[in-house]
């Protein structure tokens, strides 16, 4: 009896109502929007250096025989070349630390496979600009053979320049560079140079009944040092120096997108 009067004298207990409910869908709004502009900031910025390189005026290319070629950065997929400020000439400057910028491959992300030589020239009174000098694209959709024209046609003194390219390659890790100069009464392509090796191991680059060694490209540093390798060509090869580096561009380039292929089919299984 005590007990039904204790129990009767104890005050009830009020539950407090949470004044600030949690809203999971605006919450799951403001995620998404969130994830939508990281989105959109990333694209930007990987695709800036594009844009920035629309409507260059064209110029002669000058890559010189012996350079360095990496990528840009860590999230870009463009490549640069480099070297020291004086020309090799078989030699290094051990003094000189600098290396300065003779060019970039852009990959542009709103075409497929076109991608554009830019270089970089550097007047006397420290002025950088950048030109347009060769203009680069896949033959047909994922096969292995890239055409390379060079924009430049009001210099008196084109040389290889002039003109054609295109560049074939087998799953056997070879491959050939064509030519075709107008100037030269060469109405079709062909075979001019030889090639074998794999882009991160290293290239060779030989005549086509492989007796003369035209140049190489040496095995590929790791991601950490953005895969920087050397590449030389020797002046007497029968095309321009930005060659293997257009073809190690594409190579990369498809071997990329044949990887998200098979991702994607791995996935639906």
């Amino acid at each position: 009896m005590n007990d039904d009067i204790n129990a009767e004298r104890l005050p009830l207990l009020e539950t407090e109502e949470d004044q600030n409910p949690i809203n999971y869908k605006e919450q799951c709004c403001c995620c998404l929007f969130s994830i939508i502009m990281v989105i959109i900031l990333f694209i930007v910025i990987i695709t800036s250096n594009s844009f920035s390189y629309s409507n260059l005026s064209t110029d002669k290319s000058i890559i010189p025989n012996e350079y360095k070629l990496r990528y840009k950065s860590f999230w870009e997929y463009n490549y640069i070349i480099e070297g020291y400020p004086t020309e090799f000439n078989g030699q290094t400057n051990n003094q000189q630390s600098e290396f300065i910028k003779y060019a970039e491959i852009v990959v542009p992300y709103w075409t497929y496979g076109n991608f554009n030589v830019v270089e970089f020239r550097h007047d006397p009174n420290g002025t950088i600009f950048p030109v347009s000098t060769a203009t680069s694209k896949i033959d047909a959709y994922l096969t292995n053979e890239v055409e390379i024209l060079f924009t430049a046609t009001n210099v008196a003194d084109l040389g290889l320049e002039s003109c054609e390219y295109r560049i074939s390659w087998t799953w056997m890790f070879n491959g050939y560079i064509r030519r075709r100069c107008e100037k030269n009464n060469e109405s079709v392509f062909k075979q001019v140079a030889f090639f074998k090796g794999h882009p991160a191991w290293g290239l060779t680059f030989l005549s086509v009944d492989e007796n003369i060694n035209y140049g190489y490209s040496t095995r590929s540093a790791f991601f950490w040092d953005l895969y920087v390798r050397d590449v030389f060509i020797d002046p007497i090869a029968p095309f321009p120096p930005i060659i293997p580096s257009l073809y190690t561009a594409y190579y990369d380039y498809l071997e990329r997108i044949r990887q998200r292929h098979s991702n994607k089919r791995d996935d639906s299984k």
